[in-house]
């Protein structure tokens, strides 16, 4: 079943944004769900927008996802490994193509996470999920006027 968009009888295809954490914010089973749910927003004759994140996760999962449902891909990646001159621009681009962006985040660190850890997300300021560049990504996106959904995993989310 095509989900484009009909317009005067043609049929346009959607910009799927699809963008959350890296790989190592996830547990098996967090995954086992990001994957599942990636896999109900893509639908035939959608195009996924995403980042092509080095650290795996939620972009690269997507991509996979497309791959396997045989989705088209536009894949923005960072110009360098730098927020101003990388990551800024990148995310104002996949904000820019989408025409929904979906933000896929965990509600909290796994046991095993070692890396830096933030009491709430800085980006939108809320509790409920662990610090996320996708949500800068969905906000730049919903001040764009575009459709925006966030997708907690885990906590009281479930």
């Amino acid at each position: 079943m095509c989900s484009c968009q009909m317009v005067q009888g043609e049929c346009i295809m959607k910009y799927i944004g699809i963008v959350g954490h890296e790989e190592k914010k996830f547990t098996a089973d967090t995954k086992e769900i990001a994957v599942a749910l990636i896999r109900t927003l893509l639908s035939e004759g959608d195009i996924l927008v995403s980042g092509g994140c080095h650290l795996g996760g939620i972009d690269i999962w997507a991509e996979e996802v497309a791959d396997e449902m045989g989705i088209e891909k536009v894949i923005f990646y960072p110009q360098n490994k730098k927020w101003i001159g990388g990551y800024k621009e990148r995310n104002m681009q996949i904000a820019q193509k989408s025409d929904i962006l979906h933000n896929i985040v965990v509600a909290e660190y796994p046991p095993a996470y070692v890396g830096m850890t933030f009491d709430y997300c800085y980006h939108c300021h809320a509790r409920d999920h662990i610090k996320s560049g996708g949500c800068w990504t969905l906000k730049r996106a919903k001040l764009l006027g575009k459709s925006v959904k966030q997708h907690i995993i885990g906590g009281d989310n479930e």
